[in-house]
């Protein structure tokens, strides 16, 4: 049980860097001491899913630099999903990464969680004073006053609800993506179930260009243009980065302009 002993002595390793007793620590999973000490030795020939996402939410560093994910590979689970999960610790850094480009990390269930100057700019909102179901993207994109709303053409809505889908597929039974649902249909007024049924999405998964155009206007300029493309963030499937790319030439003025500020 190689995988055990490994996970065993990372498990007392996180424990002791957290200064906690044995007894303490099974408390809070919760286990007997007795199970948690025979955690720690390996001594064990199964380990659940769920114990080791609350291995992972007692510790919190896991979660943040994916190491969680790593043991649910190794032991054969699905990822772990969830939304608003702790930022890794150089959030900030992976989105200086590009420049004045508008970028904002947005996790699996479609919360803004972090944006650069630029995209907040661009949207004239703060991302971190966002609250409730108003820091999700898809609130945004279909409620009238989100910033969204008529950010992409109307060709993409299809496209970006066949991603939802199948983004989420292997989550409808836990509890976020229930509660997430029935309060987006509160609040938008329109069922998740119509939505499918309106825009025909498919059985299987369908194979498409993530990039879509966003036009944005900014004061009574020349609209800004721009293709977003999407990064994955290793070890953190949670996790993706969206970034503008500027294709007209108003968009890579106004991006210039933001270069030039902060030179």
């Amino acid at each position: 049980m190689p995988n055990q002993k490994l996970l065993g002595a990372r498990v007392r390793a996180l424990r002791e860097e957290h200064g906690w007793s044995q007894a303490s620590t099974a408390g809070k999973v919760p286990l007997s001491q007795k199970q948690w000490s025979r955690l720690e030795l390996g001594d064990v020939s199964f380990i659940d899913r769920f114990l080791l996402i609350r291995l992972g939410e007692i510790y919190q560093t896991p979660i943040m630099t994916g190491e969680l994910n790593r043991w649910l590979h190794i032991f054969g689970y699905r990822p772990h999903i969830a939304p608003l999960l702790p930022l890794p610790p150089n959030h900030r850094e992976l989105l200086a990464h590009y420049g004045q480009n508008p970028a904002i990390i947005i996790d699996l269930a479609r919360y803004f969680r972090c944006a650069n100057d630029s995209m907040e700019l661009l949207y004239n909102t703060s991302i971190g004073e966002l609250q409730g179901i108003q820091r999700n993207w898809i609130w945004h994109y279909y409620y009238p006053e989100g910033i969204l709303h008529q950010a992409y053409p109307p060709a993409a809505e299809r496209r970006i609800l066949n991603r939802l889908f199948w983004d989420w597929q292997p989550y409808y039974n836990e509890p976020w993506t229930k509660d997430l649902l029935q309060e987006l249909e509160a609040s938008l007024g329109v069922s998740w179930r119509d939505l499918v049924r309106r825009y025909n999405i498919p059985s299987e998964s369908v194979s498409e260009t993530v990039s879509e155009m966003i036009t944005i206007r900014v004061g009574n300029g020349a609209p800004l243009i721009f293709q977003n493309h999407t990064h994955a963030l290793p070890s953190r499937p949670d996790l993706f980065i969206v970034v503008y790319r500027p294709i007209n030439r108003a968009a890579s003025e106004w991006c210039g302009q933001l270069h030039m500020q902060g030179a």
